[in-house]
């Protein structure tokens, strides 16, 4: 099979993350994936949206055409403009495409919120995969700890919003209080627009480490090397991080929302703080104290984390059953 992706390559994380696994997992199984237009393919595959050209060509040559939806833009993050920023997506949906694969069930909520239902929804759930032979517990590890007993706390994200990060400093702020003063959070990611003063305005803060971007190929070795991973971003459809870094035997402290109680499993290989409604008309206030008695709770309780984490990520989200779902709904649908 030879599949179109009309999708440029933009930095490290997210979406990015996702086509370059993609790509790479579909050609191991000796299928041709390209992201400049050829003429000569079977599938247009779109991860949301794309130039209306290639939709029309895809029309035109009887080609078929798979769009991969995942979040939407929503009024706590845009305001009014919010259903302008999704029509795109919301004509080619029910105009052009014969398949819609979600990410998880989340996204399909999602969708029907804010693109609408479709009559006909040839559809299927696929939820993103980490190549686990790259991100596991065992291979390089980095020497993090200034002390033998210092905890090292990791998040990593593209970060373009206050909730991807403030509210891991605000908590812990109290677990250093409460529980343990004897740890160190790395970031790894970028900072963007309204964000892009974080570094410099808690460069003071000692336990806290930028670490700016960090190729994907390099994560594990920080992954492998930390604690727990935090994570409270609002509305996740299916983080590409979570995923990585439970593959890497990491628990996940983070909050219910989005894809992540599909991630999950309370007190196996995580705790999620509960969350009241949704985040898409006004910005959530998380329980901070709450999360930093999570983290805490892991903490004491970390190698039966630790282990369910990996057994989770093997069970559900390697990168070879991901592909593998893929594969059997494109030669199908061609």
């Amino acid at each position: 099979m030879k599949i179109f992706i009309p999708f440029t390559i933009k930095g490290i994380g997210g979406v990015s993350t996702f086509a370059k696994k993609f790509k790479s997992g579909l050609e191991k199984n000796g299928h041709e994936v390209f992201f400049e237009f050829k003429e000569d393919y079977d599938v247009l595959f779109l991860i949301v949206q794309c130039q209306f050209k290639y939709l029309l060509d895809a029309k035109r040559r009887n080609k078929k055409i798979i769009q991969r939806l995942d979040g939407y833009w929503y009024w706590s993050v845009v305001g009014w403009r919010y259903p302008l920023y999704n029509l795109k997506a919301r004509i080619i949906r029910h105009f052009f495409t014969d398949f819609t694969v979600y990410q998880s069930n989340y996204s399909k909520y999602c969708t029907k919120k804010f693109i609408g239902n479709k009559k006909k929804d040839s559809s299927a759930i696929i939820y993103n995969g980490a190549d686990l032979n790259i991100f596991s517990a065992h291979g390089e590890k980095k020497n993090l700890r200034d002390n033998p007993n210092q905890l090292i706390f990791f998040t990593a994200s593209a970060f373009r919003r206050k909730d991807q990060i403030i509210p891991i400093i605000e908590s812990l702020e109290i677990y250093r209080n409460k529980f343990n003063n004897n740890f160190k959070l790395l970031v790894a990611g970028g900072f963007t627009g309204k964000v892009s003063n974080i570094p410099a305005r808690y460069k003071s803060k000692k336990y806290i480490n930028f670490l700016g971007e960090i190729k994907n190929e390099n994560l594990p070795c920080y992954e492998r090397s930390s604690d727990v991973f935090l994570f409270t971003h609002l509305n996740p459809p299916c983080p590409n991080n979570i995923i990585e870094a439970m593959g890497c035997g990491l628990p996940i402290c983070g909050v219910s929302d989005g894809a992540m109680p599909e991630l999950i499993e309370q007190s196996k290989n995580g705790l999620l703080i509960p969350i009241q409604g949704n985040a898409f008309w006004k910005t959530r206030k998380y329980d901070i104290n709450e999360f930093s008695n999570n983290l805490n709770y892991i903490i004491n309780n970390i190698d039966s984390f630790k282990k369910k984490s990996r057994e989770i990520a093997e069970n559900k989200f390697s990168l070879s059953t991901m592909i593998k779902n893929y594969i059997t709904i494109i030669e199908k649908l061609i």
